[in-house]
Order: C-alpha cells, then structure tokens, then sequence
C-alpha cells in the first residue's frame, strides 16, 4: 500500500511499503471534501501517478489518516495486489427507476464465478442504500460479502460525488469487485452503510 495526502495544494507521501510499485497498482481511492475532490487536477494527479489502476473518488464529511481526522484535505490509499484481480462497475441513478434496478445493474457487470467480495460507494443525496444492496443481491447467488458505504456532503453541501476513472459526478454509484481466493477476510474492522442504510460489518482484508 501508499497513501497520500493532498492539502494546499500540495501531495504528501504518508506511507510507503518498501514492495509497493505504483506501475503494478490496480487500485486507488481518494476521499475528499466535495470542493476539491471534483477538483480535475486531483483525478489528472492520481491518473498520471498510477497509470493501470482502478482510481475511484468519493466525497467525504472527513478524511482519516490514523489517527487524525481532516476536514479540507483529500486522503488517499493506493492497492497493489499480487494475486487478487480487481474488476470495476459504474452506473448513474439517473438512468434507472430505483436504486434496487441500480444495484441489479452493478452486479450484472461484475458477476464472475470467481467474484469473492464487493464494495460500493455511492452518492448519499440520490441512492436509497437498501434498495441498492437488495437489487445487488438479487444476483448474488454465491452469497459474497457486500461491503461499501454512501458519500458524505459536509453536512452544508447539497451534492455528493462519486467517480471511477474520470473526475467525479452527482449521482454515480460504483462497485469494486476482487477476484479469486488468495484474500484474507478479517471482520469488524470498519462500520458500514451509514442512516441511509443498514449498519452491517465491512472487511477488512490482506492476500495470503
């Protein structure tokens, strides 16, 4: 893993495992206050420094580098995996009736036989996470972990964002999915789905 920091406009290295090599990254997350995470130079930044990665970005009500809380900054953690494959999926809610249809939608696109675990994030302001997890589900015949969570707006923000590969916009959901068996799940590391949606467990996880 690395992870960064972006505050005055300015990036900072926190943490740098000596095996990362960010030309073999397959994943990044960037979380950010909706002010600067939609911030194009931030996406530019992340596409250049990690030219083969997943790069998804979502806004926060508060950006946590352990153990500090941030409130104006973007936080991000970069993946390298050596066995775990990593796969993608994007839609809007504005081009489905219910968050329910946009769930089925998400795993339409991933679903693999060899699918072992998702995350989703989602803009909090338009996406019912219920509904979302439901129609997610409807599909998930394997019974994989679901994992993920909805964006925050800063409370005086009336817009949340999400983005895959590209700067991001109201309305976007996005599901991650980790492929085959040499991942580790650990439970009760992180809480998730926040008042707009059930509280259930996330994992954390590492390969083995």
């Amino acid at each position: 893993m690395q992870q960064l920091q972006y505050t005055d406009k300015a990036w900072k290295i926190y943490m740098h495992a000596e095996e990362f090599d960010r030309m073999q990254c397959q994943l990044v997350l960037a979380f950010g206050p909706p002010s600067i995470i939609t911030d194009t130079a931030v996406f530019n930044y992340l596409e250049r420094s990690y030219p083969e990665a997943h790069i998804i970005l979502t806004s926060a009500s508060g950006e946590i580098i352990l153990p500090d809380l941030y409130l104006s900054s973007v936080v991000v953690t970069a993946f390298q995996f050596d066995k775990t494959i990593i796969h993608c999926a994007e839609t809007n809610i504005s081009k489905h009736t219910t968050s329910y249809d946009a769930g089925h939608c998400l795993m339409q696109q991933l679903q693999q036989s060899d699918l072992y675990t998702s995350y989703i994030m989602a803009d909090s302001t338009g996406v019912n996470g219920s509904e979302l997890l439901a129609g997610f589900n409807k599909l998930n015949t394997q019974a994989i972990p679901v994992t993920g969570g909805l964006t925050g707006t800063r409370c005086n923000f009336s817009k949340a964002f999400v983005g895959l590969n590209q700067a991001p916009a109201n309305g976007a959901i996005v599901a991650i999915g980790f492929y085959g068996n040499q991942l580790l799940l650990n439970p009760g590391s992180f809480v998730g789905w926040n008042e707009y949606g059930p509280v259930q467990t996330i994992t954390a996880f590492k390969e083995m």
